[in-house]
Parts: C-alpha cells; structure tokens; sequence
C-alpha cells in the first residue's frame, strides 16, 4: 500500500518540480516591466530648473522632457511598450530627469526663464503641437536635439539615449548613427534635430 502512494506521488512532484522550472525559465525570458510613471517618469512639482539643479547634483547629464497626449495611440504605445521596461527605465534614471508633459494640460510648469506656464500654453511656447515629441535639454536648460514621433522598440530608444550622452548630434545625423549601430529599420524612426524646428 504505501510503495503505491509513494509511485503515485513521484509523477505528481516530478510534474510540479518541471512546471515550476518552466514557469521559471519562461519568466526570465521576458523583460521585467515596471509602472512608468512611477519608474520612468519624475514625480514632479514642476519647477524645471529645480529638477535641472537636482540632476546637476546628482551626476546626471541632463533633462529628457516627454510630450505627449492621452489620445495619442503612438504616446500610449510608448508608455506601454518602451517607457514600462525596468532596462530602459534604470538606463535613462540614472542619466535624465524625465518629465512627462500633457500638451493639452493645465498642470503648471516653471520653464528655465522663470515664468510658470500650464502645460498646454509651456508645450505651445516650444512649439510642440503633435505627440510624441521627446526633447533633450542639457543642465543649462538648451534643448539639444528633438526626436519627433514613436520609437518602436526599446533598443531603439536605448540607442536613442546612446546617441545623446555621447553628444553624436553634434556631428551626425540619428539616421546615420543609427544605422551604423545596426538599427535595420532607421526610416521608422522619425526625428529632427532641435536645430532644424528653430
């Protein structure tokens, strides 16, 4: 009697013991994701130039500002495709402050010239009127290089990031750059330098 509870039970703990190892191996093939706006995303009062002097202090290289709109499929995309995996998020923590900014939103924004704005007049007065824009500034608030439109992929917003910490758009185009890092599909990428919308 008990040799046939103890045959019965090996299947049953050896089938648990592998759906456990699979349920494992399965798990940690897929990206870790995180709320972003909790994890990307400052949680911010809105003073810019505050922020800016907390990412001077903190050894960071400047301010990513995110434009987007809650009706914007592309902005949502975004949210839940590049902006919610932890890699991306600790990459661009460590060297950013993020900001997410509502074109359409009263929230109050203190820009770099001291004057406090809501959103929607702040993203008019730098002439952001479609989403997703994503503007890079640097620690004296100078935007340094605008990247219009959706990223597909993380990587390609890691390689985005890679691009400005290492101050390429000084002398090559993101395309270019780009596609020397391997990015196949540079032409689904849409950017334009900050130079070009001025």
């Amino acid at each position: 009697m008990t040799s046939k509870v103890v045959a019965r039970a090996v299947p049953a703990v050896f089938l648990l013991a592998l759906s456990v190892l699979v349920t494992g191996v399965v798990a940690a093939g897929e990206p870790e994701t995180r709320d972003p706006r909790e994890f990307f995303f400052e949680q911010t009062f809105g003073d810019l130039p505050e922020e800016m002097q907390a990412a001077r202090e903190q050894g960071k290289i400047g301010m990513l500002l995110f434009f987007e709109a809650e009706s914007c499929p592309y902005c949502q995309y975004m949210l839940r495709k590049i902006f919610n995996q932890k890699h991306v998020q600790d990459w661009y923590r460590e060297r950013f402050v993020n900001i997410a900014v509502d074109i359409h939103g009263d929230v109050e924004l203190k820009d770099f010239d001291g004057i406090t704005l809501p959103s929607k007049v702040f993203s008019d007065h730098r002439r952001v009127f479609l989403t997703p824009v994503v503007s890079f500034l640097n620690l004296n608030g100078v935007e340094i290089y605008r990247h219009l439109g959706m990223t597909k992929t993380p990587e390609d917003f890691l390689l985005l990031g890679e691009y400005i910490e290492g101050e390429h758009y000084f002398d090559t185009e993101f395309k270019v750059f780009a596609k020397a890092r391997g990015l196949k599909n540079e032409d689904d990428i849409l950017i334009t330098p900050a130079a070009e919308t001025e």
